[in-house]
């Protein structure tokens, strides 16, 4: 390439245009891969409280004081909140932050959390059936 007062004037619109590009292209690539990851975070959630919920079930439906241990995955940054209080108590709720996810219902069968139990990355769930529901516990 021949350098020459016509390239060495151009060469600082080059370098400007391609700032340009840049700037404009960086903010859309970051925010297409944060919306990613947090779609993904959500459906490990998701994933993670469907196995939650059926270990419930078949829990409630075995005899009293019957346990049950489960393993599971939370996404890091994200938390699931088994039951809570009044109708929350039904509820495995996800969280992705301090904002609010998703929400799980037991609604078939209607099963009821004793209390509230917060799971947060790689852990261990006991579950044991109680004539009020599902009472659950890390370990």
């Amino acid at each position: 390439m021949r350098m020459n007062r016509k390239a060495v004037t151009d060469l600082p619109i080059k370098l400007l245009i391609i700032s340009v590009i840049l700037a404009i292209s960086v903010p859309i690539v970051f925010g297409s891969l944060d919306s990613s990851r947090d779609g993904m975070d959500r459906t490990q959630m998701e994933n993670e409280s469907q196995r939650i919920a059926g270990a419930a079930a078949s829990t409630y439906y075995s005899a009293l004081g019957d346990g049950r241990y489960i393993e599971v995955d939370v996404p890091e940054g994200c938390t699931i909140v088994l039951g809570g209080d009044g109708e929350d108590a039904y509820g495995i709720h996800m969280y992705r932050g301090s904002e609010r996810v998703s929400t799980h219902w037991m609604e078939k069968p209607c099963i009821p959390f004793i209390g509230e139990t917060i799971v947060e990355g790689k852990a261990i769930i006991h579950m044991s059936s109680e004539s009020g529901g599902i009472r659950t516990g890390t370990a």
